[in-house]
């Protein structure tokens, strides 16, 4: 979850972004004496989902001494595959033989929500496929701020014996609990009441501008909304993790002002399926660990070579 913000009005300007945060994609040629070998090459992808969804993201293939793990990187609302730690983790994990594919979801950046919660399952299944297609057999899932709730929800639904690992970065927990926190039992339901009224009228895909308290507002359709934190939602967390069973990292800022305290230890205490749970705290790092990239990335990949990936 962040603040929304104006999306960019062009993929190329995604890519521009992605440069900026990695270095130039074609730098200068170096000398013989100074030059060194690049970590990673730097794809640039564009997925067809089962549904017929176009999603782009990058693609991070290692150099040298790959290994037979690579990572899908799932971001929150609003938010794409380019900002954030993304690239920098990417590029880290690239140093130590991982592949890593950024995704947007179908649902990235600023603008109407109009989708479905659980539609991210086919986006999710489409960047699995594609690193699958590029050799790779054992997966690991990565879900940032609300792509927790997503990547759960794809595990639960999917059961995908491909995934050996799974890392929680964030999560906000139950998304009407979260509005709850945010501005109270009535106020919360009132929303849930008003989408179910419209949804009930037959004007589901309209839309209705919805308080997201420190996100800003933002339009969603009765049909997004209800999937998110309706009554008949998919996207609790606590539910879905149960079903989780490979090993799960949890990691959170200790500085993190967008996620209700407690919602990291109630996650790994409804871990009960898996065989390993973690949880870690990055002392003073916000809900992007901003200026924590490297300690984040560090940790990820530590964990990773502790459970034999």
């Amino acid at each position: 979850m962040r603040r929304p913000r104006k999306p960019a009005t062009r993929f190329t300007a995604s890519l521009l972004l992605v440069s900026a945060a990695m270095g130039p994609l074609f730098p200068p040629r170096l000398s013989s004496a100074t030059a060194q070998a690049p970590a990673c090459s730097v794809e640039q992808v564009a997925l067809r989902t089962a549904d017929g969804a176009v999603l782009h993201g990058i693609f991070y293939r290692p150099a040298a001494k790959p290994r037979p793990t690579a990572l899908l990187l799932v971001h929150g609302f609003g938010a794409n595959f380019y900002e954030a730690y993304f690239p920098s983790l990417a590029q880290a994990a690239s140093r130590e033989g991982y592949a890593t594919l950024a995704l947007n979801m179908r649902d990235h950046d600023a603008g109407p929500k109009v989708f479905d919660f659980a539609d991210n399952q086919v986006d999710i299944a489409a960047g699995l496929a594609y690193l699958r297609k590029q050799g790779y057999a054992k997966l690991a899932l990565l879900g940032q701020s609300m792509g927790v709730n997503r990547v759960l929800y794809f595990q639960a639904a999917s059961g995908d014996p491909g995934i050996v690992a799974t890392v929680l970065l964030s999560g906000p927990g139950n998304l009407f609990a979260w509005n709850v926190w945010q501005f109270g039992k009535e106020k919360a339901q009132a929303t849930v009441d008003q989408a179910l009224a419209m949804q009930a009228a037959g004007r589901e895909r309209e839309l209705m501008l919805v308080d997201l308290g420190p996100l800003g507002k933002a339009l969603y359709t009765p049909r997004y909304l209800l999937s998110l934190r309706g009554p008949q939602a998919r996207s609790d967390p606590y539910q879905n993790i149960h079903k989780v069973a490979n090993p799960i990292l949890i990691m959170q800022g200790t500085a993190d002002k967008l996620v209700e305290p407690g919602v990291a230890e109630r996650l790994r205490e409804a871990a009960t399926s898996s065989p390993k749970v973690e949880l870690i705290y990055i002392a003073g790092a916000d809900h992007s660990f901003t200026t924590r990239e490297d300690v984040v990335a560090q940790r990820i990949l530590a964990w990773l070579k502790q459970i034999g990936l």
